[in-house]
């Protein structure tokens, strides 16, 4: 593993692995909190100054341009502090995030039958899916990072290419 005492290009400090995990945590209690609506609710009016006299509608398309307006703003930050994202792995979890991201997607607001469903030629529900990328995740970063600080895996343990 990285020691994070003497390499600062390609690990996450303390603070920022904080800030980062904040706001996936917030995010998510957020989008629980949301699917407690209906597409109808949409249209409610919303009373908050971000909503810009607009319904819980307005509200959202302005709290994802807030994000996209404040990822801007810390790329343009990082930029100016010569702290670019500059680390391979910092990259590649950004675009693993993406495409999680994706996939959560496909399941909001979707009533539980889709869970069960296949699309035409698929052998697997899209429950099945979802253990299988569960499962792989958990399974190969294991087998990564034990692979990385030089423990020896047990025997048995799942360690394919899918």
């Amino acid at each position: 593993m990285t020691d994070t005492t003497t390499s600062t290009a390609s690990t996450t400090s303390a603070g920022t692995r904080s800030a980062a995990r904040e706001l996936l945590q917030s995010i998510a209690h957020t989008v629980d909190q949301l699917l407690a609506l209906d597409d109808a609710d949409l249209d409610h009016a919303c009373s908050h100054g971000c909503a810009m006299n607009g319904g819980v509608r307005r509200l959202l398309v302005h709290n994802a341009e807030h994000d996209r307006m404040h990822a801007g703003a810390v790329s343009g930050a990082r930029y100016q502090a010569r702290a670019m994202q500059e680390s391979e792995l910092g990259r590649l979890l950004r675009d693993w995030l993406r495409e999680r991201v994706e996939l959560v997607g496909q399941l909001l607001a979707a009533p539980d039958s889709v869970l069960e469903a296949r699309a035409d030629g698929d052998e697997w529900t899209v429950r099945e899916h979802v253990e299988h990328v569960l499962f792989w995740e958990r399974d190969s970063i294991t087998t990564a990072l034990a692979d990385v600080a030089g423990v020896e895996m047990a025997e048995g343990s799942p360690r394919a290419a899918v």
